[in-house]
């Protein structure tokens, strides 16, 4: 009879050990964001502001762009003051907005848009004189 107590406690202490590895598992897997995690399903995007008349003085520009495209997490707003024309590329999650504002300093006539890889014009959009300019659009998934 011992001899058939002795597997049955080893293969008690290896479901258990399996069980408690398995578990920390699921849990590190969890906290690092690994079924959050896109595997480099994210779009190169450019983004494009131009004027008329042209000028030499800063406007206030705002984009949307994602910090790291291997996180499945909400574009972040970039800031800043910036010459124009502008152009800047950016990281985009699959299936999050993409999106540029920029500002002008007086009458001029704003033009900005969203290409794909640099060449395919997902958005384009021109101000009236002296009015904000927005260009949107939603990354397929």
């Amino acid at each position: 009879m011992r001899n058939i107590v002795c597997p049955v406690k080893t293969l008690v202490v290896v479901l258990g050990v399996l069980a408690v590895v398995g578990g920390g598992t699921v849990v590190l897997v969890q906290q690092f964001g690994g079924w959050n995690t896109l595997v480099g399903k994210a779009w190169a995007i450019t983004y494009e502001v131009t004027t008329e008349p042209a000028t030499a003085t800063p406007m206030q520009v705002e984009y949307l762009s994602n910090t790291d495209r291997y996180k499945k997490e909400a574009p972040h707003v970039v800031a800043r003051a910036v010459p124009v024309p502008f152009t800047e590329e950016a990281v985009i999650n699959a299936g999050e907005k993409a999106e540029i504002i920029a500002t002008p300093n007086g009458d001029q006539v704003l033009t900005c848009r969203i290409l794909l890889d640099g060449e395919k014009v997902l958005a384009s959009s021109t101000s009236a004189p002296g009015r904000k300019v927005t260009c949107t659009t939603i990354t397929a998934s």
